[in-house]
């Protein structure tokens, strides 16, 4: 692993290290048979990044539409739970990136 994570597999392995096996193994799974957790996974390999050299990257616009509302980049954070096994101050941590990443 690079002297920092640089992609999710190596962040799950930091989360692996850090936690109590309890607390690793209910963020690392998903529900009764995991069939979600899986599909997630394997549409996540099928997705191709294709890097384009030489291009002007002065002005880029990352908006999108989403819903029917344009919003700046295609990022968005899924409602979770249990952040209190993570982190000492429980839900708090994702609330305040939101409100202080994002303008709505």
């Amino acid at each position: 692993m690079a002297a920092e994570p640089v992609n999710v597999n190596e962040f799950q392995e930091l989360a692996r290290q850090a936690l109590p096996k309890m607390y690793y193994d209910y963020y690392a799974s998903g529900p009764e048979d995991q069939h979600t957790l899986r599909e997630n996974v394997e549409a996540f390999h099928r997705i191709t990044i294709r890097p384009r050299i030489l291009v002007d990257v002065r002005r880029i616009d990352l908006s999108t539409t989403v819903l029917g509302h344009k919003i700046s980049a295609p990022i968005m954070i899924a409602p979770t739970a249990m952040h209190k096994l993570a982190h000492p101050e429980d839900q708090n941590p994702s609330q305040l990136f939101v409100k202080d990443s994002f303008k709505y």
